[in-house]
């Protein structure tokens, strides 16, 4: 029985020497995720680090895991984060299944000023609830099925009373929910032609037939200067609502060709290179 004993103690001891060498993050040092606007139209995101700190740390690897992903989202640096300052390292995001929560946490390998390699693991927070929203998005894009833009968009009237359609076709799962979509909204340079113009109000069934939508916009604004720094503009959002996620959108994304376009239903609606823009008037 005493022999028993030892060898138990024995075996515990060298799990614990195999087990987890990671040590906290230096005093004042957070770590949190955020999604900024520019990111929207793919799918990258930021492990920001916040040093409130009195030392800089240099991060070498910052590897964001979740039970929400078929795998985790790894930064690779090195970026430095000096005492007062925050960082964003950016990365992209698997596919999210459906789920409650970021259910994730942080793992960082970095230096403190330029000592030793050693590794974190944090429970991070969501900067203003935007990567919780990215991952509501996939589940509710995943609900939904495959959604697929006409590549040709049409163009209907001349001049200042031209509108542009975009058709797109949802295929749905064999398995899931059903989904219902509501509209489409605008984006910087489209805006609906009208309420009606945008809204569907239709739902597709799992195993369903697919179904087909046209939702017609207007310029949002006739400003050369939007259009050149548009960074948002090649996505406009699709409401849909289903039990599996609430209510969520997903974006319709334009292909370049289905920018080009774009561009140039806006060139001729509004008359860029014909008409003197007021901000360049001599």
């Amino acid at each position: 029985m005493r022999r028993l004993v030892v060898l138990l103690l024995l075996a515990t001891a060298l799990t614990s020497c195999g087990g987890d060498d990671t040590v906290d993050v230096p005093k004042g040092v957070t770590v949190r995720l955020e999604q900024v606007r520019q990111d929207l139209q793919n799918r990258k995101f930021s492990v920001q680090v916040v040093n409130h700190g009195t030392t800089s740390i240099t991060v070498e690897k910052a590897r964001l895991e979740s039970g929400r992903l078929p795998k985790a989202a790894v930064y690779t640096g090195p970026a430095v984060i000096e005492p007062g300052t925050e960082v964003n390292l950016t990365t992209e995001m698997p596919p999210a299944r459906c789920g409650r929560g970021l259910d994730a946490t942080v793992r960082l390998t970095y230096s403190v000023d330029d000592g030793k390699t050693v590794e974190s693991t944090v429970k991070p927070t969501d900067h203003f609830g935007s990567v919780g929203r990215f991952m509501k998005r996939d589940c509710a894009a995943r609900t939904l099925g495959k959604l697929v833009i006409d590549d040709r968009l049409t163009v209907r009237g001349k001049g200042k009373n031209a509108t542009i359609s975009v058709g797109f076709t949802v295929t749905p799962p064999a398995k899931g929910d059903p989904v219902h979509l509501v509209r489409v909204d605008g984006s910087t340079l489209l805006a609906p032609e009208s309420d009606a113009a945008t809204t569907i109000d239709r739902t597709t069934e799992p195993g369903g037939e697919p179904l087909h939508a046209e939702v017609t916009f207007i310029p949002n604004r006739c400003d050369v200067h939007v259009v050149a720094e548009d960074r948002t503009g090649g996505i406009v959002p699709l409401r849909l609502e289903s039990k599996a996620f609430g209510s969520s959108p997903i974006y319709l994304r334009f292909k370049e060709p289905q920018k080009a376009q774009i561009f140039d239903y806006l060139a001729e609606r509004c008359g860029f290179g014909k008409v003197q823009d007021p901000l360049n008037a001599p």
